[in-house]
């Protein structure tokens, strides 16, 4: 094959025909036709199905990394123009101007607008033996396509591509981009603020890099260490991008526009009534249902039993406080997970214990 890695579309249900067909068709493009590449174009070009020839695209980009991804923002007003591409979905703005009208209009508002496109990024192998497309059975070909879907997409756009399971694997490798090596490094200098010779500024300031740290692994969370109260509060800024939209994570029908924060790296167990500093908080700021209280303690006996009576109680308000601890710190550290599903995984467990309790009344 021109391209080997063409192969592995096999491990996704593409038959070996319609791969062959994809394999020649790239071979064959020269100079600029290798940039901006519509699946329409192979779908009409090789007697392809439409709804196939977006998904063996989709997967030649998302998969293999065969392919590079451009949204191209095309203009809702006048003649559908294009206006400008990215390659990554974090660059598209959230407001773009039509150069031919001055209206400023939101991409994701008219995401039909958004078209997928594809750069070829590998050459095809110079000494692959050549094969011509009549070597191809058609007649196998097109006894495959009886469990085509019947709605054939002729043209690829943000709203179908994000909609189906590879699309939304390729949003959630976006919302959640860590650095292991930085976080390695917090983690073990606030291992070492636990030591009693450390003074309580750097006690505090250890729990507060790796706290900020691991949201900012959080693509759209852009924390903001430097807002201070009396109590040490940090003000974390949330910036949900529109794209979320199809992306079924609790967490991100919960977060509003901030996440308000406390600190508290005590040598004792951290008394509940932080629950309810936390919920006051929230409450004196505008767009605000969740809070973090980070520690290096668990609660414990009474205080234990007092914060989750309370975090129930605000979180039937739609109010989330959520704890995270040096447990919790550990488990990152140990098991590497996605900390987005993490912290929406602690949202979910109060939603549960609501309904827990509503069935029990």
């Amino acid at each position: 094959m021109y391209f080997p890695l063409l192969n592995r579309l096999k491990d996704f249900n593409i038959d070996l025909e319609t791969i062959y067909k994809f394999d020649i068709w790239l071979s064959k493009l020269r100079g600029l036709k290798r940039n901006g590449m519509r699946p329409a174009r192979f779908a009409v070009d090789m007697n392809v199905d439409f709804n196939i020839s977006n998904d063996i695209f989709t997967l030649a980009a998302v998969k293999l990394r065969l392919l590079q991804i451009n949204y191209e923002i095309h203009s809702p007003y006048e003649n559908h123009e294009m206006i400008t591409s990215f390659n990554n979905i974090n660059d598209v703005p959230s407001n773009i101007r039509c150069p031919q009208t001055g209206k400023l209009f939101n991409p994701y508002d008219y995401d039909e607008f958004i078209e997928i496109t594809f750069d070829l990024l590998v050459s095809p192998d110079p000494d692959c033996p050549k094969k011509s497309a009549r070597d191809i059975n058609r007649n196998n070909f097109y006894s495959s396509l009886s469990s085509i879907r019947p709605i054939n997409k002729t043209k690829l756009n943000a709203s179908d591509f994000f909609s189906n399971h590879i699309g939304k694997e390729e949003i959630e490798k976006a919302l959640f981009q860590p650095d292991w090596g930085a976080y390695d490094q917090a983690y073990d200098r606030l291992i070492d603020s636990l030591a009693k010779s450390i003074s309580t500024e750097e006690k505090g300031k250890a729990l507060e890099s790796i706290s900020c740290l691991s949201l900012s692994f959080i693509t759209f969370f852009r924390v903001d260490p430097t807002v201070h109260t009396n109590t040490n509060q940090i003000d974390v800024t949330v910036t949900i991008r529109p794209y979320f939209k199809y992306i079924e994570i609790p967490i991100l029908s919960v977060v509003q526009r901030r996440i308000l924060c406390e600190c508290k790296n005590e040598d004792e167990n951290v008394p509940s009534l932080w629950i309810d500093k936390l919920a006051g908080g929230i409450d004196k700021v505008d767009y605000c249902r969740v809070g973090i209280l980070f520690s290096r303690n668990r609660f414990s006996g009474d205080d234990l039993k007092n914060a989750r009576a309370s975090q129930l109680e605000y979180a039937r308000l739609k109010k989330y406080i959520l704890s995270f601890t040096k447990d919790d710190f550990e488990y990152v550290k140990e098991n590497r997970p996605n900390i987005l599903f993490l912290l929406d995984d602690k949202i979910e467990e109060l939603e549960m214990r609501i309904v827990r309790r509503k069935l029990s009344i």
